[in-house]
C-alpha cells in the first residue's frame, strides 16, 4: 500500500520511525527519484493549535546545522493531515548510532558537549535568542 503528496510518493511498509505523533517513511520525489524521508502526522499531533504547528515548522525550516536534518517542505495528505519532507539520512536514527557497540556507554563528552556548542550557538544566532530565553523578532 502507497500513499502520496502532490510531490513525494511513499511505500507504509518502508517505515523509518515511529512516535507518539507521527510515522516517519522513507518516500521518493516524484519528479527526480531523490530519496526523503517524510513524517506524516496522525491524529494526536493535532492537539496543538495549527498557529503553534506552523510556528514550529517555519522555525525548523530556518534551522541550518550539519548535524540537524533538513527540512525540505510541508506538504498535505487528502485527508489533510500534514506532512513534513526532510532530508534523508541513510545512516539510520540517532538512536541506532548509540546502540552501535562503540557507542554502548553514550557518546564520548567531549563529543556530546561539541555538538550541543554548535547547535545552541547555530540556534541563538539565527533565532535571535536574548539570555533570558526569549524569542526577538
Amino acid at each position: 500500500m502507497t500513499a502520496s503528496t502532490p510531490s513525494y510518493l511513499w511505500s507504509l511498509q518502508d517505515v523509518l520511525g515511529q512516535g507518539a505523533t507521527a510515522c516517519v517513511y522513507k518516500a521518493r520525489n516524484k519528479r527526480t527519484g531523490e530519496l526523503v524521508a517524510v513524517k506524516v502526522f496522525n491524529l494526536a499531533s493535532y492537539n496543538r493549535t495549527h498557529e503553534v504547528q506552523m510556528r514550529e515548522f517555519d522555525m525548523l525550516r530556518k534551522l541550518n546545522h550539519k548535524n540537524i536534518v533538513k527540512l525540505y517542505a510541508v506538504e498535505e495528505l487528502p485527508s489533510k493531515q500534514k506532512v513534513l519532507v526532510m532530508e534523508f539520512c541513510s545512516g539510520g536514527s540517532l538512536l541506532n548510532v548509540l546502540e552501535e557497540p562503540e557507542n554502548a556507554f553514550g557518546l564520548a563528552e567531549a563529543e556530546f558537549l561539541t555538538v550541543l556548542q554548535c547547535v545552541g550557538r547555530n540556534h541563538k544566532k539565527r533565532n535571535g535568542l536574548c539570555d533570558i530565553g526569549v524569542l526577538q523578532k
